[in-house]
């Protein structure tokens, strides 16, 4: 299959570099102003630079081209004065003479090279300007700033809930700063002109004069700093820094022969350097790799994204990530009952917003607990970081924290009773619901028409019987037997009242959902590629899911759509009735792989590489829209789709993962192995992946004639065993599979 030659293109009119909880939104000229609303410098959500724009001679440079070096990087190239008459049929003059402007400065005399840099506490935004005139030229050099301390939020939807004067001063020659008056946020920026030894402030101007002979440059700059309480100094920027790039450095990384056309090497390292970029930064030190959910427009941290990605990229840094998200997520756990924020004892958050309208209580935003998934998903992960540390300790940290999450789920989170878990908000600016699809109109009965709270969906079921076999694993590493048999049991009970409720005999698939009088909505929807990777679907009814879940309404050849495209509330375009979302197709592989389905896992694997080859650096937006692959050459994409989704760049480490049957038991110092390969990728090696105490080199490779792929231990420090064996829960794994998968494993270790 050949690489999609398309490109895909969201919010092209915007660039964006990030570094902890320090963001910019810049336009393609490297600007923040009037052009685009959710432009300028955020901290911790409040927007503390509304303008920054640089001027010579009072114009702005003519753009010549921009890239983004890094996360925490933007660079420009601009040209002084561009022309405004041209000759010859193109794009310059058509004889010798020389235009000038009104300065007397000649035409594309000065380059400047624009360079803005985010720190975790700072921006730094440089000018280099250079004279490649035969002659010196004098310019009169500005930048333009301006602050307004909006929310994020607010910058987003054009509406001000709070609002406070601006109050300028100068500090001395070249420092300007702005303070916000309001009563209730004693925040403020500080800006520091440097470069040249003369500067001049006035209103929203800093500007000095620069000389410049031929072929000589200057460099102007300005040092951006937020003001208010916990903003780390010099020395916690460097701390934060350094912790990152260890971090980074940490990471396993995955290559591929030469010849890799689909790139596949390529998307995994990026997403996985990717989800580095995002950590928050904040908080105690062994919180700092928590990370945000996305870029632009959710710089914070979301309870069920932090999770998912870490359990989804957990091969790559030892579940390091999902570490310290439990503990930042843990430590805000709610022990009592608080309707605005729909907290109740046990609960951990959904996101965590720090911008002026949480911190005024504006929203209840600030930690809100309107969420099933992420509580579940807190347990789901703990079982994830013990399988590849195997570090009982580490457990016991959380283990608290998980047991309360366990007795709020078999109570409040099951108000009628009946075994199931079911929702419903209570607060009167909440969301309404609380599954994985969180838009209010995301779930409904096959007629269009909203069910109403309190309803349950099938993935929570899912969830909550995975977070209860987990947990009886962790008791039997804890030494409470009794505990895991009780835990164990209570699962395999849940598992089969779904089936037996849940399933829809005439329609092959799962019930979206059930209300509160226990009727199910019959909509057919992706909700049901979570059951299957979640191991609650029975056996006999998973090759009838499969089916469904690849037929043409649900698989767009993109990927498997939120809701099927002959239910009467399809939309390509919105945002759960019929979008694709690429981390849930990573789950839904995830399933595939779990029952042994290996030609449809590869098959969407396959979608979704193909569709991340349509954008820069394989970053997928938010979710894409349902159009057909055989219709259009591009899935277009949500309205408002953010371009940067933390659990779509981690969702690529989740389909490798999968490919390669990588089961990890780190208590055993034993990672299980079963790669399924295709022609497309006929060998992978994992370098420094690490389980346990160990750190391994694998190779993975595909025999041209059989099909078949085994592993090879390439290098090895430290106590592992790898076995080749299939899933547990294969349907199509028999004796000889087993057998013939453990004398594989001899043979290459």
């Amino acid at each position: 299959m050949p690489l999609n030659l398309s490109r895909s293109h969201v919010a092209a009119h915007q660039r964006h570099a990030w570094h902890g909880t320090s963001l910019l939104v810049t336009n393609a000229r490297g600007e923040c102003g009037d052009d685009d609303a959710l432009t300028g410098y955020y901290y911790r959500e409040a927007r503390h630079l509304r303008a920054l724009r640089l001027t010579v001679n009072g114009v702005a440079p003519w753009l010549c081209a921009d890239a983004s070096a890094a996360h925490d990087e933007l660079a420009m190239v601009l040209a002084y004065p561009e022309l405004t008459h041209f000759g010859g049929g193109g794009t310059d003059v058509s004889d010798d003479t020389t235009w000038r402007d009104p300065h007397g400065v000649p035409q594309r005399a000065i380059d400047v090279r624009l360079h803005h840099r985010v720190g975790p506490a700072s921006l730094v935004a440089s000018a280099t300007l250079t004279n490649r005139a035969q002659e010196p030229v004098t310019l009169e050099v500005a930048w333009e700033v301006a602050a307004d301390f909006a929310d994020i939020q607010e910058a987003f939807s054009g509406e001000r809930q709070q609002d406070a004067a601006v109050r300028d001063a100068t500090e001395d020659a070249a420092t300007l700063r702005f303070d916000y008056t309001h009563p209730q946020l004693p925040i403020g920026t500080r800006i520091r002109a440097e470069g040249a030894a003369e500067w001049r402030i006035t209103p929203g101007r800093l500007t000095t004069r620069v000389d410049l002979a031929p072929r000589a440059s200057a460099t102007l700059a300005l040092r951006v700093v937020p003001l208010g309480a916990g903003v780390p100094d010099d020395a916690g920027e460097a701390a934060r820094r350094g912790r990152l790039e260890a971090w980074r450095a940490s990471l396993a990384r995955v290559e591929v022969p030469a010849g890799d056309d689909v790139g596949v090497a390529a998307l995994v390292n990026q997403g996985a350097d990717d989800v580095v970029s995002l950590a928050l930064l904040d908080g105690a030190p062994d919180e700092w790799r928590a990370i945000q959910a996305g870029i632009p427009l959710y710089p914070a941290l979301f309870g069920r994204d932090a999770l998912t990605v870490g359990w989804q990229t957990a091969m790559f840094d030892r579940a390091e990530l999902l570490d310290a998200s439990l503990a930042r997520l843990g430590r805000m756990q709610s022990d009592h009952t608080d309707d605005w924020r729909d907290a109740q004892p046990g609960r951990i958050p959904y996101q965590v917003r720090s911008g002026p309208l949480a911190r005024l209580g504006l929203n209840p935003y600030d930690a809100y607990y309107a969420d099933f998934a992420s509580p579940l998903l807190f347990v789901i992960g703990l079982g994830n970081l013990f399988a590849w540390t195997g570090d009982a300790a580490c457990v016991r940290r959380h283990w608290d924290v998980a047991r309360r999450i366990l007795d709020w789920a078999r109570t409040l989170g099951d108000p009628d009773q009946d075994g199931f878990l079911e929702y419903q908000t209570r607060s009167p600016k909440g969301t309404k619901n609380q599954g994985w699809k969180d838009s209010g109109n995301a779930i409904l009965y096959e007629d269009g028409t909203p069910v109403p709270a309190p309803l349950g969906t099938c993935e929570l079921q899912a969830y909550w019987f995975a977070a209860q076999q987990l947990t009886a694993g962790m008791c039997l590493a804890l030494g409470a037997t009794e505990d895991a048999k009780a835990w164990w049991r209570s699962a395999s009970e849940l598992r089969e009242r779904f089936n037996r409720d849940w399933w829809l005999p005439e329609d092959g698939f799962f019930a979206l959902a059930l209300d509160a009088d226990k009727r199910p909505a019959r909509s057919a929807s992706s909700n049901v590629g979570h059951c299957l990777a979640a191991g609650i679907v029975a056996p006999d009814h998973v090759p009838p899911v499969v089916g469904r879940l690849f037929a043409p309404d649900l698989f767009s050849g993109w990927g498997i759509r939120t809701l099927s495209s002959a239910h009467v509330a399809y939309n390509p375009l919105a945002y759960h009735l019929g979008s694709v979302w690429p981390v849930e197709n990573a789950t839904t592989v995830f399933g595939l792989r779990r029952f042994g389905f290996d030609g449809r896992a590869l098959e969407l694997t396959r979608a979704v590489v193909d569709l991340a080859t349509l954008y820069e650096r394989g970053r997928i937006p938010e979710c894409v829209g349902g159009y057909a692959r055989s219709e259009f050459p591009q899935p277009g994409a949500y309205p408002r789709a953010n371009p940067m989704q933390a659990w779509n760049q981690s969702a690529y480490t989740m389909l490798l993962q999968s490919l390669l049957g990588l089961q990890p038991v780190a208590p055993l110092e034993l990672l299980v192995v079963d790669p399924v390969l295709p022609e497309w990728l006929p060998e992978v090696t994992v370098r420094d992946l690490r389980l346990a105490g160990a750190t391994a080199t694998l190779r993975f490779v595909r025999d041209a004639s059989s099909g078949r792929a085994h592993a090879e231990v390439v290098e090895k420090r430290g106590t592992l065993h790898v076995v080749h064996q299939p899933p547990p829960e294969s349907l199509h794994a028999g004796v000889g599979d087993r057998v013939r998968a453990l004398f594989e494993s001899l043979m290459h270790h």
